[in-house]
């Protein structure tokens, strides 16, 4: 399964680390959701993901009715990411 989204970079602080990360639409949370997979921990999908160059394999972790894209401050400043602007996603689940 492909998906292709857009969702703004949020920045959230946990302990003394800032995290960086994008919330998938509801939309697309709900295909994960119902896909008939096995999960990994904390119910997460493993995926590749691709932000502009830059595509890796990560998972998303389910949260509060939606999926959770954890985005790595490297990637950020090398797609010249900032927090409160859209990003455009590609996600392509990874078979277990």
């Amino acid at each position: 399964m492909r998906l292709v989204f857009e969702s703004v970079l949020e920045s959230h602080v946990h302990g003394r680390a800032t995290i960086l990360l994008l919330k998938l639409p509801d939309d697309e949370s709900d295909l994960l959701t119902d896909l008939p997979i096995l999960r990994g921990g904390f119910g997460s999908i493993k995926v590749d993901a691709t932000i502009g160059d830059t595509t890796w394999r990560t998972s998303v972790f389910p949260d509060k009715g939606v999926y959770l894209l954890l985005i790595a401050r490297k990637l950020a400043a090398r797609e010249v990411l900032a927090v409160g602007n859209p990003v455009t996603v590609t996600l392509t689940v990874v078979a277990a």
